[in-house]
């Protein structure tokens, strides 16, 4: 019994994924994260992944601090924008002049300007041939469709757009009643607060789940329950 529990322990060692092994901190370079904004985006599909990455941090080998993820605001140009009617924000960069991304974060709420203005859909095409992570929280997900990038990918969105998600994208196999889905470089999940849960599975996968659960804590986010997300493709 002694050997077959070392053999099970070696085994589950080789069997975990890379997205689960602790990385060594050195090699984690500042991730650069860019969220949309526009008029009619709702308030908390785009704060909350926002704190999740800003409010992440771990100690280096030194023992110092370190925050390894940039967040930054994109916008089709970089005049005010109004969230839910109340809340003015100055995007940091407009599509024609923001950094590469590693992350890109497309949130929900009035969409619709968004996906028939041609620049901004470029700019999500281009952004998804450079970022590692394309995620949407909510409608945002319409974005991510519109751009091609859901065909044979698995996928949700708000409860409430469910069929009509479904209708729009045949080739896209569309998941209910589960808070994310994982497949691979696409990111998607349900609505508004499911952001959060989206954004610390990807610092789960970046980072290692132990700085996740850090980062959940911090916030008092007793909500996050890893197992409600669905992992296609890790």
């Amino acid at each position: 019994m002694k050997y077959v529990s070392i053999v099970l322990v070696v085994l589950s060692g080789i069997l975990l994924g890379a997205t689960e092994r602790e990385r060594p901190r050195e090699e984690i370079k500042t991730v650069y994260v860019a969220i949309f904004l526009y008029n009619g985006v709702e308030l908390l599909d785009f704060s909350g992944p926002a704190e999740v990455f800003a409010a992440t941090a771990f100690r280096d080998e030194q023992g110092q601090y370190r925050r390894p993820f940039k967040v930054y605001t994109v916008a089709k140009n970089t005049e005010p924008i109004l969230s839910q009617g109340f809340l003015r924000v100055v995007p940091d960069y407009s599509v024609a002049n923001a950094p590469t991304a590693d992350i890109v974060v497309l949130p929900g709420g009035a969409t619709g300007s968004s996906r028939r203005t041609p620049e901004v859909m470029e700019w999500v095409k281009n952004s998804s041939k450079k970022a590692k992570i394309m995620m949407s929280v909510c409608t945002g997900a319409f974005l991510l469709g519109d751009a091609g990038l859901l065909k044979n990918k698995t996928a949700t969105t708000w409860y409430g757009a469910i069929e009509r998600f479904k209708n729009a994208y045949p080739e896209t196999e569309v998941l209910e009643n589960t808070r994310y889905v994982d497949h691979g470089n696409i990111v998607t999940t349900a609505g508004v607060s499911a952001g959060i849960d989206g954004a610390l599975h990807i610092v789960g996968r970046w980072i290692n789940p132990e700085t996740a659960r850090s980062t959940a804590e911090y916030m008092e986010y007793d909500k996050w329950v890893p197992q409600d997300g669905t992992v296609i493709a890790p």
